[in-house]
């Protein structure tokens, strides 16, 4: 019992000390003193701890060790920049950061610092990143950086959590800096280079078909596409077509982020905190369909799925019985709107036909939801849609067609 008290008692002096920002004499005493009660208690003798007292001190130089175990830690925010880039520059590295002091007010020796960076490290492209929640004040940032250094480009993040992000968009946009990025989230996928007319487009509901292009041939095996066009075209929809699309819209990135680059899906059909929950979902159903048999997920039949099927599935996936209901449902649903696809024309070399665009734009009529079709801008929006479809080079490949 003595022993196991005092074992605590050194322990709790030492996570004291290492809780410390600063470790110096003061703090290494109180330390040292902590531990000397705790021995003194324990009945050691006086002259033991009074030395152990001495040889610490003697081992400890906080002089030595004060910016770092056997370290030289320098402060010049300049030289260290300096001897970075040689060092990166000797260790032919293609892509070197620096970043400098973050500043949220017009403090003059900071930027003074920022335009003694820049003169020594002569950078290929100067980036200011800015925090979209000051709104904007982001004009008075972004104009005293400009006016320090040469400004080649801005990234405004947290564009998702804050009302002012238009603001410091439009506060940047007054300086005539470009902005490139913008950051919609915390992960690397919600790091989005930033256009213009696509971004205006989404806000307003009307989609980014070539971001959403680009997104289906990051994660689409260019030699898969042309297979996965002919299935639409053909309207037979199983259970494992489904489970590989739910795979395809994970690797996409965030749910929201992907329906709001397609038409007629506005941020308010999936609201910021519903992701995950909708990303969740899709899982657990991935989970079910992994405890299918290859019959079962191949079929287009539903009246395969019998009463001892969905039970097998639920206990081979560890899910409740309604679920797997729940996520036969939402199969056939999907089925449903497949079905409609049926007779899709795809091209297969060239710009679509102005006859073939129409024929597939009153034929998308019938699939999509009247109030989608209402936000595409009705028949004539829908038209325009599938001109631009049509004339896109990276659509074109995805269908098979194009120069070959």
């Amino acid at each position: 019992m003595v022993l196991a008290q005092l074992g605590g008692s050194i322990s709790r002096a030492l996570q004291q000390m290492s809780n410390a920002t600063i470790i110096d004499e003061k703090v290494l005493n109180e330390c040292l003193n902590e531990i000397t009660r705790a021995l003194l208690q324990a009945d050691v003798q006086f002259k033991l701890v009074r030395d152990m007292q001495t040889n610490i001190k003697k081992i400890v130089n906080l002089d030595d060790l004060a910016a770092g175990h056997n370290k030289h830690m320098e402060s010049d925010p300049v030289k260290i920049a300096v001897e970075g880039v040689e060092r990166f520059k000797k260790e032919n590295c293609d892509l070197i950061l620096v970043d400098t002091s973050g500043r949220h007010k017009q403090e003059a020796a900071l930027f003074e610092e920022m335009r003694q960076v820049s003169e020594a490290t002569k950078p290929d492209l100067v980036l200011f990143v800015m925090d979209s929640s000051i709104g904007q004040a982001a004009f008075d940032q972004a104009q005293a950086f400009k006016q320090s250094v040469a400004v080649g480009a801005v990234i405004v993040t947290k564009m998702d959590g804050h009302a002012k992000g238009g603001g410091a968009l439009s506060a940047v946009a007054a300086t005539k800096s470009p902005v490139i990025f913008i950051g919609t989230g915390e992960h690397m996928d919600e790091f989005e280079v930033f256009d213009v007319k696509p971004f205006v487009s989404r806000l307003l509901g009307m989609g980014d078909w070539s971001g959403f292009m680009d997104k289906i041939h990051e994660v689409v095996p260019m030699d898969q596409q042309p297979e996965l066009l002919q299935k639409l075209s053909e309207g037979n929809f199983t259970l494992r077509i489904m489970y590989e699309q739910f795979q395809n819209i994970l690797k996409m990135g965030p749910i929201g982020q992907v329906f709001s680059m397609l038409p007629g899906f506005s941020a308010e059909l999936m609201p910021k905190g519903r992701e995950k929950e909708s990303q969740a979902k899709i899982k657990r159903y991935m989970t079910m369909m992994d405890s299918m048999t290859n019959e079962e997920l191949d079929s287009s039949n539903p009246k395969l799925m019998n009463e001892s099927r969905i039970m097998r599935i639920a206990r081979g996936s560890g899910r409740h019985l309604r679920e797997v209901m729940e996520m036969l449902e939402e199969y056939k649903r999907l089925a449903k709107i497949w079905s409609k696809m049926k007779g899709l024309k795809i091209p297969k070399k060239g710009e679509m036909s102005a006859l073939s665009r129409n024929m597939n734009a009153q034929h998308m009529s019938k699939v999509l939801p009247p109030q989608m079709l209402k936000q595409i801008g009705g028949m004539g929006g829908l038209q325009s849609l599938m001109k631009q479809m049509g004339s896109t080079k990276d659509m074109m490949g995805m269908f098979g067609g194009g120069d070959k």
